[in-house]
Order: C-alpha cells, then structure tokens, then sequence
C-alpha cells in the first residue's frame, strides 16, 4: 500500500493524553490537514479530468493556421497581381493605341507620297517632254486606275492638253479646285465628288465616285507657268487601305477632315461620334490620348494624330483618330492569370508537403507524448518516453519522468 507524507508536527500533551497533529497551512495549523488536503487534490483532479476535452489537437490547429495563412496570402497576391496586371494593360493599351494610331497615319501618307514623288517627278520633265511620251506618263501613272483614276495636264487656259487614257482631252478644267489651287503650287485636295469623271469612269448620281487630289505647278525652261499637272486618286482605294491597315493593326480608324468631319471610318460607324472629346480635339488638331466611353457603351483607348503628312507631301488638313478596344490584350491578361493560378497552386502544394513534413517531425511527438502521459496518469505501468527532438520535449519527458518517480 502507498504512502502519502506530509510536513507535520507531532506533540504530546501529558495531561490530556493525546496526540495532536498540526500541518502548517498558510499560516494555520489545521488538525489532520494532509489527509484535507490530500481530499481537496483528489477533488480538483476529478474536477479536471471532468472538464469535456478539446476537439482541437495540436495537428489540427497547425493545419488549420497555415492554410488560413495560404488562402489570405493567395487572396492578397491574386487581389494584388490583378491590380498590376489591369494597371499593366491600361499602360500597354495605351502605349499600343498610340503606336499604331502613329503607324497607320504614317503609313497612309506614306503610300499617297510615292504618287506625289511620281507627279512630281512628271511634272519636271514635261518642259523637255513631247506630247507622245507625255501621254505615255500619264498612263503608266495611272495604270489600271484602281489607284490614281486619271492623270492629265492642263495648260494655262485651263484645257487639258494630255490626260491618261484621253480622258477629258481638250476639256476646259479652269474652274476645278485642283487646276485654280495648282497655278499657285503645289496642292493636296479634300475628297470630294467626281464631276467631269463621273459617267466616264462609270459613276452614277445616286452613288458618285470620289476623288482626292493632288496638283503641282509646272513651269518651262524660262521659269514662266507652263500649266499645271494633276491627279485624281480613287478614295475608294483609300478606304480600302485604312480599312486594311487598320484590321492588321487591330484598331479602329478615323480620318478626320479640317472642319472635323468623319471622312473614313474604317468600323463604319459616323453617326454621333463628331461629339466625342477626342474628335473635338481633332478638329482643333490637337494631339491627345485618353480613355473614352463610345456611343456603342464601351470605354476606349483613343489617341488623336493631328497631322497625316509624309515627306514632301503637301497637307490634305487631315487628322486621324484611332481607337483600341480594352478587349484586344484579353488573352495576355487571360495568360496571365492562368499561370498566376499554376504558380499559386505548386506554391500550395510545396507548402502542403512542408507542413506534413513539419507535423511529423516537430508536432506528432507532442500528441505520443500527451497520449502516454495520460496513460500513466489512468494508473497503466509505462515508462515515460524519452523524446528529445526538441527542448521542449525534452524537459517534457524529464518532468513526466520525475512525476511517475515521486508517484512511485
């Protein structure tokens, strides 16, 4: 049988013949207090081990922090990466819409410059030129006419003397914008209807053909105005280029007019646009670049080119308007996104087996622990187990070990 012992005091009182026993007990001497006290312990451990235990293992409590920490780290770098990412694309938008804007007024330019440089070029030889091998210019000029629909040259009075494929031959052109202009110097005309050339080139009333102009002074040996060379180029042509430009460049297009008209619109949509902030600007020829909601409800990336001008050729007053739909990065931004999911869930995975291989080596030992602590405690005859992974484990079993020895 066990033996409890406590700090007690014996004394004999020969008079009463009895045997007191006192227990010092904070700062009283209680009769039989070891055996209170040792009821009162007894009623606390019951008390204790009554208490419902925690459904919550230490396990369960580290998997639970480190993946509340995961989710709150993966919404904060998704919720952040998305913000750059939006930020990232406005920029590039931005940046896009502009080069390319630039790029395609450049370009249209470009390819209208070559026929000046060719109108040029005809026009200063046409002093030491005979009237055969004029014609035979005009005509290579004008080629099939899908692009420059006729060539001529007008003498001072105003009759074409020589013209591509003979149109309008001996006709009195004095009163035309291109021939009055061209006396001057040179000249770039807005589009506009075909007069002279519209029933010849097989226009009709109700749908005329359209022509932008180009004309230069010509002058003879002595310097004295010998005429004036023109070209008509097909504005057909022209819609056709923009309209080409712009779907390999992934924009809409607009040329704008001096007096802020929608010449081409390469979407087909004038209606209501002239209102727009960036097509005021354009009227003004003021270059700018914004975020713009359309009539159609969707905000665009638009930037204004206030002048469409190439080399020497001479300004038609045009501007040019180009837009970008948000959309046009949606697969980049959709890339991105993806492998942002790729690279959080690897990162979760690692961080899973991490977690395990920590659980295992650092935490388990805790819950071997704890169960062979209550074994002992339940009155099993083991031996406390010596773990020594940690320091915490290590005074832990040392204490189990020096309880169990008093116990005993």
């Amino acid at each position: 049988m066990r033996r409890y012992y406590c700090s007690v005091q014996g004394k004999a009182d020969l008079s009463h013949h009895e045997l007191r026993v006192e227990r010092c007990c904070g700062g009283r001497y209680d009769s039989f207090g070891c055996i209170s006290a040792r009821i009162h312990n007894l009623e606390g451990y019951k008390t204790m081990t009554s208490r419902p235990s925690s459904v919550i293992s230490l396990s369960v409590a580290v998997y639970g922090f480190v993946m509340l920490g995961a989710i709150l780290f993966g919404l904060a770098t998704t919720i952040l990466l998305q913000d750059r990412v939006g930020r990232a694309e406005a920029a590039a938008l931005e940046q896009a819409v502009t080069v390319r804007g630039r790029h395609a007024a450049r370009d249209f330019a470009r390819v209208l410059d070559q026929d000046w440089k060719t109108l040029k070029t005809i026009a200063d030889k046409i002093a030491l030129t005979d009237g055969f091998a004029l014609k035979g210019a005009l005509d290579l000029a004008a080629g099939n006419g899908e692009r420059i629909s006729w060539a001529g040259f007008a003498t001072p009075d105003g009759l074409v003397s020589e013209a591509s494929n003979n149109l309008l031959k001996n006709v009195d052109v004095s009163a035309r914008p291109w021939f009055q202009r061209g006396l001057s110097g040179n000249f770039a005309g807005d589009v506009h209807d075909a007069v002279l050339l519209n029933k010849l080139l097989g226009g009709s009333a109700d749908d005329p053909l359209r022509f932008i102009d180009l004309a230069a002074q010509v002058k003879d040996p002595k310097g004295q105005i010998a005429g004036v060379l023109g070209f008509h180029i097909n504005f057909t042509w022209a819609e056709a280029f923009l309209a080409e430009t712009a779907q390999d460049l992934g924009l809409d297009l607009y040329l704008v007019s001096q007096n802020g008209d929608v010449i081409i619109a390469t979407d087909g949509s004038k209606p209501g646009i002239q209102d727009l902030q960036s097509f005021r600007a354009a009227a003004a020829g003021v270059a700018q670049s914004n975020r713009e909601i359309w009539p159609d409800g969707v905000e665009y990336f638009t930037v204004v080119i206030p002048d469409v001008i190439y080399g020497d050729l001479p300004s038609f007053g045009w501007r040019m308007v180009a837009r970008i739909a948000p959309n046009e990065f949606e697969t980049m931004s959709s890339g991105l996104t993806s492998s942002l999911f790729v690279v959080l869930s690897v990162a979760g995975l690692l961080l899973l087996i991490l977690t395990v291989g920590f659980n295992r080596i650092f935490i388990h030992p805790f819950s071997l622990l704890a169960d062979n602590a209550k074994s002992i405690a339940d009155g099993a005859d083991e031996y406390p187990l010596e773990l020594r992974r940690t320091s915490e484990l290590q005074r832990l079993s040392a204490a189990l070990a020096q309880l169990q020895g008093r116990r005993n």
